[in-house]
């Protein structure tokens, strides 16, 4: 395979020419945005978001924004190690069923309404009530009171309490020692406003205009302005439990390899580089580039919903059939590693798992053991917009194509990407990011029969109920020598059954200009603007 080569002479070609076209406009010609005066950067946001809604499964693009104007109970530093937000502590029972989380004291809304446990309560209820249809119930399950929610025989979860303003408590069903992993991860569980939410119809709210532009949270930032397709524009949060560097943020949304030629010219301070651009971005004077492994993976969904997919044979072949080590090694330059199983934590790893050597061979042979007709179309379908991505799709059909797999290319957008997942009319869908790393518990909302989307995470709408109760099983023993056992048989069955096609893990990059200061990069792509409250503009 020559992708590296090839791939790589492309992207420094698109570059150069972009940085020969581009030159940096004063301040009064760019709006203002970039003056230091102003106290303001622009950031690179690599999709066009829709809408801001925390209820709903969100594209990255989405993720990264509202981790700017809202906030969580804790979320995950850059080693992936839980860290506080609007909790600044919490305990968890040495059977692993209650969760107490303390809360800052003295916190307000943007808009200086006081920040309650209220508020907390108010959004986990969103979350699991069956009205709302959330994309997050299901990982909510475990606390008491679930089932009778769902069944509508009650109105809120009993196992979710708040014994003062400042106290909130999870009481689970049965241990959980992963329900860490559950709730507080990166760009999940945002809590929202109760005093601008509490009286609208749980039915009505995925749809709710007020996600379009939302005016009030807890974040580090206010949002001011939403053009669509163009940028949006942020205001530091007066009310922020800390002092905010920056005046305003501008997200600018770009493809890629504009993006990374305006961080040549200043015009960008922060990008989440593709490796396609790596050479060229690390070549730039006045940049600094840094790469840190994901916690998540790039993936294809494989629609188990569909017969012709079912077999476990056809996914395994999908597998065999991509040569996943010459994505990593040319469209990706290195910058990435393979994994074989969903589940990512290291110590609930085993070492006999399938490797899944690129073998085309193999791949024709199970193709044909299952009954595949490889005369059917087969759309990927995906977001287009980051060139890796892009060139991925590329070579992952025409490797399809070797083993006779009538494979087409299906750009969508992120709307229609989550429409296909609703009414499951997608064939295979390539897609990137989770948490996954902290615990194996984390794995399962992705895997879950009972958190097919858009109950939950399951977008390839896969169900085995073997490894549910494997990971069921691992949840609910303390130890971790003994859940390490139990993952370790649930990691060989899941490689076994394939639930999604594993591409890599990739490292994201980031670059910044040197007048961006405080800026600690993050692996997880849909988490790199954990610590904004910390950045600062040179003037």
């Amino acid at each position: 395979m020559r992708y590296k080569s090839l791939i790589g002479l492309a992207a420094l070609g698109v570059v150069s020419a972009l940085l020969a076209g581009c030159t940096s406009a004063p301040p009064e010609e760019s709006g203002g945005q970039t003056s230091a005066a102003d106290a303001s950067a622009n950031v690179y946001l690599y999709q066009k978001p829709v809408t801001f809604n925390p209820l709903k499964p969100a594209q990255g693009a989405e993720q990264l924004t509202m981790s700017l104007i809202f906030d969580n109970l804790f979320t995950t530093d850059p080693d992936f190690s839980f860290t506080p937000r609007l909790a600044e502590k919490w305990e968890v029972s040495d059977d692993a069923k209650t969760f107490t989380f303390h809360l800052r004291e003295g916190l307000t809304w943007s808009d200086g309404e006081p920040f309650t446990a209220q508020d907390v309560l108010f959004t986990y209820n969103l979350a699991a009530n069956p009205k709302v249809g959330g994309a997050w119930s299901a990982r909510l399950s475990g606390v008491e009171g679930y089932a009778a929610f769902q069944d509508g025989s009650a109105t809120s979860l009993s196992g979710l309490t708040a014994p003062d303003d400042n106290t909130v408590v999870f009481q689970l069903s049965a241990a959980n020692a992963g329900f860490l992993s559950l709730i507080g991860y990166g760009s999940v569980m945002f809590i929202l406003p109760e005093h601008i939410l509490g009286e609208k119809d749980p039915a009505t709210l995925l749809e709710d205009p007020w996600f379009a532009q939302p005016t009030v949270g807890m974040g580090p930032y206010v949002m001011k302005a939403f053009n669509v397709d163009q940028d949006i524009e942020l205001e530091a949060n007066p009310d922020y439990r800390s002092e905010v560097g920056i005046d305003h943020l501008y997200l600018k949304m770009l493809t890629s390899d504009v993006a990374t030629a305006q961080l040549g010219t200043g015009e960008i301070d922060l990008v989440q580089v593709s490796a396609l651009d790596l050479d060229a971005v690390t070549s730039l004077p006045g940049v600094s580039v840094v790469s840190k492994p994901s916690a998540g993976f790039t993936r294809m969904a494989v629609n188990f919903s569909k017969p012709r997919f079912a077999d476990e044979r056809v996914r395994q072949a999908l597998v065999y059939a991509i040569d996943r080590q010459g994505i990593i090694d040319g469209v990706l330059g290195g910058e990435a590693s393979l994994l074989n199983s969903d589940i990512m934590t290291s110590w609930a790893l085993p070492d006999d798992l399938e490797q899944y050597p690129h073998d085309p061979a193999k791949a024709k042979e199970l193709l044909a053991a299952a009954g595949f007709d490889t005369s059917q179309e087969v759309k990927i379908s995906w977001v287009p917009g980051q060139r890796d991505r892009d060139q991925m799709v590329n070579v992952i059909i025409e490797n399809l194509k070797e083993v006779g797999i009538a494979a087409v290319a299906n750009q969508v957008d992120a709307g229609a990407l989550t429409a296909s997942y609703s009414d499951g009319s997608y064939d295979l869908a390539l897609f990137g990011g989770g948490v996954y790393t902290p615990d194996p518990a984390s794995t399962m909302p992705i895997v879950a029969c009972e958190q097919k989307f858009p109950a939950g995470a399951n977008t390839a709408l896969f169900c085995d109920p073997a490894l549910d109760k494997a990971m069921l099983d691992g949840q609910q023993i303390a130890g971790q020598d003994e859940r390490a056992a139990i993952y370790q048989e649930a990691a060989r069955l899941d490689n076994k059954l394939v639930p999604y096609v594993w591409l890599n893990v990739p490292n994201t990059i980031w670059a910044t200009s040197e007048r961006l200061t405080g800026f600690e990069p993050h692996g997880d792509f849909t988490n790199g603007f954990w610590n904004a409250a910390d950045w600062k503009i040179a003037g």
